[in-house]
């Protein structure tokens, strides 16, 4: 087979539905649940950097942004529900899609009162077969901070390699952290994830 052709899903597949995830469009009405994940010193370490507190106006205007997006824009928030009652449980992105090279950024992160449940790792095998099944990406990458341990062991619960170490990148807390760069082909994905009946 070549490298740039993809085992397909088969068409039965939902493709934002798993066992007991569901995954849909933010909603300017999940202000309170992503202000709650915001307002965590960790959530925003493992995200990006430790800024202010965001104000609930502020966070319902970027989430009426981000519903707003074209279905079509592969650079995407979606939010992590629970199949069974429907209550938000966390987000996922993705970020830098780039369809020349074929290659994209993931992003998760689950309230901590839902951590452990399978919401991450269900909500990530979603979007990588969407990303590469659907939109033809041939490779997903993500970084995470070497101090987050519990996102270093979901890329490779997911099938994800460790690709490299980005030394003093980000600083955090007084001091400077390594970032590690995780990475997975399509070819990758299918061979682990798919396709199945």
């Amino acid at each position: 087979m070549a490298d740039h052709e993809h085992p397909p899903h088969t068409l039965s597949r939902p493709v934002w539905r798993g066992e007991s995830t569901v995954l849909r469009r933010v909603e300017p009405g999940d202000w309170e649940v992503v202000l709650a994940l915001e307002s965590s010193s960790s959530y925003q370490r493992a995200w990006e950097r430790v800024t202010a507190p965001r104000s609930p106006q502020n966070c319902q205007e970027w989430l009426k942004q981000e519903s707003a997006k074209d279905p079509l824009d592969d650079n995407f928030l979606l939010a992590i529900t629970d199949r069974r009652h429907g209550g938000m449980v966390g987000c996922i992105n993705t970020s830098q899609a780039d369809p020349v090279s074929g290659r994209f950024y993931l992003g998760l992160a689950v309230a901590s009162e839902h951590q452990r449940k399978g919401y991450a790792w269900e909500a990530g095998i979603l979007v990588l077969g969407y990303m590469f099944g659907e939109r033809r990406y041939q490779k997903a990458q993500a970084y995470v901070h070497d101090f987050n341990e519990a996102s270093q062991a979901a890329m490779l619960a997911v099938g994800a390699t460790l690709e490299g170490r980005l030394r003093r990148h980000d600083f955090f807390a007084g001091r400077y952290h390594d970032n590690l760069i995780y990475g997975m082909t399509a070819e990758e994905f299918f061979a682990t994830h798919g396709p199945k009946a």
